[in-house]
């Protein structure tokens, strides 16, 4: 890698007039500053002319790669007939067919809303199940994210079980922060994820107060743990049996595992669930679509989700480009991430195994999770309690030091412009630096 005077000139200007990166969260952000000019396909260049092979895809969003051809030459089509809306006073066709098509690929949507991101999505979520079923509480768990916001931010799961489950401010949690709401974490309560037994218990003690059970499908977020057999069944019977709003968090799995999500693979209905990142290609667009009935207080005004840039048209201009290109030759690109992710997960789990690491390498179609751990599978964050994180910290900062980029903690986004030759510059990377750790 070519020194980084460039990177260290900007990240110096940048300390004068910003208050660091973009998104803060706490998390391990590499050793050295880097700023990016240019991508094309699964490659960035830095302004010290670096180049990197893309495993972040903006933390999921470029489910194409980076300027994909047919995906920008779409959006330049639009342009010339783009305009802006009065937020409220009118719409456009593209709204109609996009919210079409998404009632068409995914099971539980009967109706769309459209708004700017996965955190307002889930926020409008929320007040939904509330008006729907008249119940305050929502249930959230353990390694699941749901937005920046107060009322879904952090807190340590109490595992004492003879209360009301809220979480509990902690130090130690890594997604503590000051200037919260006090009374924020009396939302909702926070349970570990994966276990039926206390889901059971908490929904038969305070199950009419609750109004929406909210989770990742997938807890991607989390170490790509899958559900148990039988998991989320069985919460959908309990939501049914206790008039309880289930809604799926498919901000990450929705559009990128397959067109009708991960409740459409998986053969769980949710009646509501959230999008945004792939929706629309790396453009922002969020949304939430669910049972008529629910979305319908929208129509009634008996909710309000307002915003100026809901359903605004460069947004759905560029969802409805990034539906056409999934669906385009029968998901052709979802078998040539499929493709490529088997050989890299495949790969890093034979270089782990002959460089003698323990390594667990789990994850749906689209993104998964390497840690240094001694598991076959891990079914929560409680799994992972003993994984090395300070070897995955090293792996991470030592390949970008050979040009490969990954995501804090451990996760790969896969996208469709990866070549077999980017695959073996990245397998040949990850195997000189698991020789160095």
């Amino acid at each position: 890698m070519r020194p980084n005077s460039n990177s260290m000139g900007l990240h110096e200007r940048a300390l004068k007039v910003m208050p660091g990166p973009q998104s803060n969260l706490r998390i391990p952000l590499g050793v050295r500053p880097t700023f990016i000019k240019k991508g094309s396909g699964a490659h960035f260049w830095d302004v010290d002319e670096n180049q990197y092979i893309d495993f972040m895809l903006g933390a999921g969003p470029g489910v194409f790669g980076q300027s994909n051809k047919d995906y920008i030459q779409a959006l330049k089509d639009q342009l010339d007939t783009l305009y802006y809306c009065i937020s409220g006073a009118s719409q456009t066709p593209m709204e109609v067919e996009l919210a079409e098509k998404i009632v068409e690929h995914v099971p539980c949507a009967e109706k769309v809303r459209f708004c700017l991101s996965g955190t307002e999505a889930v926020q409008l979520a929320i007040r939904l199940a509330r008006a729907y079923t008249k119940r305050h509480y929502f249930i959230r768990f353990e390694g699941h994210y749901h937005g920046w916001l107060d009322n879904v931010l952090g807190g340590t799961t109490n595992d004492d079980l003879t209360g009301k489950p809220f979480a509990t401010e902690s130090d130690q949690d890594p997604m503590t922060t000051e200037g919260k709401d006090p009374f924020a974490l009396q939302q909702s309560f926070k349970l570990p994820w994966n276990d039926i037994e206390i889901l059971e218990h908490t929904l038969e003690r305070y199950g009419q107060e609750v109004g929406m059970v909210l989770m990742e499908p997938i807890n991607c977020n989390g170490g790509c743990c899958p559900p148990r057999p039988g998991y989320l069944q069985r919460v959908r019977e309990l939501c049914t049996r206790h008039n309880i709003i289930l809604c799926f968090d498919e901000v990450i799995t929705g559009f990128r595992v397959a067109l009708n999500g991960a409740q459409g693979q998986l053969g769980v209905t949710p009646d509501l669930a959230t999008f945004g990142k792939a929706l629309a290609g790396g453009i922002p667009l969020g949304a939430v679509a669910g049972k008529a009935d629910v979305m319908d207080l929208l129509l009634q005004r008996k909710v309000i989700g307002a915003g100026t840039f809901n359903g605004y048209p460069f947004g759905i201009a560029a969802g409805l480009i990034s539906m056409k290109l999934l669906e385009k030759d029968e998901g052709a690109h979802y078998r040539t991430i499929e493709k490529a992710q088997g050989r890299m997960m495949s790969g890093l789990k034979e270089i782990s195994k002959r460089r003698g690491i323990p390594a667990l390498i789990q994850g749906p179609r689209g993104v998964f999770f390497y840690q240094f751990i001694d598991k076959e599978i891990a079914y929560s964050i409680r799994d992972l309690k003993t994984a090395d994180v300070l070897k995955q910290n090293a792996f991470r900062s030592l390949l970008a030091d050979e040009g490969i980029l990954i995501m804090w903690g451990g996760r790969w986004y896969i996208s469709a412009a990866l070549t077999g030759a980017d695959i073996d510059r990245a397998l040949e990377a990850a195997d000189k630096v698991l020789g160095k750790l």
